[in-house]
């Protein structure tokens, strides 16, 4: 038992340590050519760090996630090829391969940001409206500090540089479609790596919009 939580800890102090770099190789401009490309690995690290802490391989979790996962990613891909969903948006370079002008990674995003804003609610209650609710908006109040920053850095870029409340509106509805989905499988997340999950991208973007926006 103490070996598997030295190594748990392990991975979650090298993922600390890649979000501490990634946030020292961004805040300054003349690194930011180095740190941007990795950031599709940064996103696939974060969730395998997840899963290892997390520890449920069933097939039912994994269904479940590939539903997140297909959810988030087929909303992103209409999304753009239409501009209705989330309003005119089209996404840069850095996020790596695309399908139907959408990143593959974009779908990780949406997966484990969801199962970490479901586990930290889940923390403190069972109640189903509540965790059906609150996750999204979690995820909701997140993009809020995501969106100038990854204009700033060419993630994504608006019609006219300006963020529509439609997005977040739209946001909070596929989260909020996903979070009914994840409570429909009733998994139980680990606190511990949702609590870290979160944070770490409350204080890598809190922190970016005071430095570079």
């Amino acid at each position: 038992m103490i070996k598997k939580i030295s190594l748990e800890y392990r991975w979650i102090g090298l993922l600390l340590l890649c979000y501490i770099f990634g946030l020292l190789g961004i805040a300054f401009v003349e690194y930011q050519y180095l740190f941007l490309p990795l950031t599709p690995f940064n996103l696939a690290f974060t969730l395998f760090v997840f899963y290892k802490v997390n520890k449920d391989f069933s097939m039912k979790f994994l269904l479940l996630s590939c539903l997140i996962f297909l959810i988030g990613f087929c909303v992103e891909a209409i999304g753009v090829g239409t501009g209705i969903l989330f309003g005119s948006y089209g996404y840069g370079s850095l996020f790596g391969i695309k399908i139907f002008d959408t990143p593959i990674i974009i779908g990780v995003n949406w997966l484990f940001l969801a199962l970490s804003t479901y586990g930290v609610v889940q923390y403190f209650t069972k109640n189903a409206f509540y965790l059906i609710l609150f996750p999204p908006l979690l995820m909701t109040g997140l993009d809020f500090l995501v969106e100038p920053v990854a204009m700033e850095l060419g993630f994504w870029h608006w019609e006219n540089d300006v963020i529509p409340f439609q997005n977040y509106a739209m946001w909070f509805a596929t989260s909020l479609i996903i979070h009914g989905v994840i409570y429909s499988f009733r998994p139980t997340v680990n606190a511990k790596i949702s609590w870290i999950v979160l944070s770490v991208q409350v204080l890598f973007f809190g922190i970016l919009n005071i430095v570079i926006t």
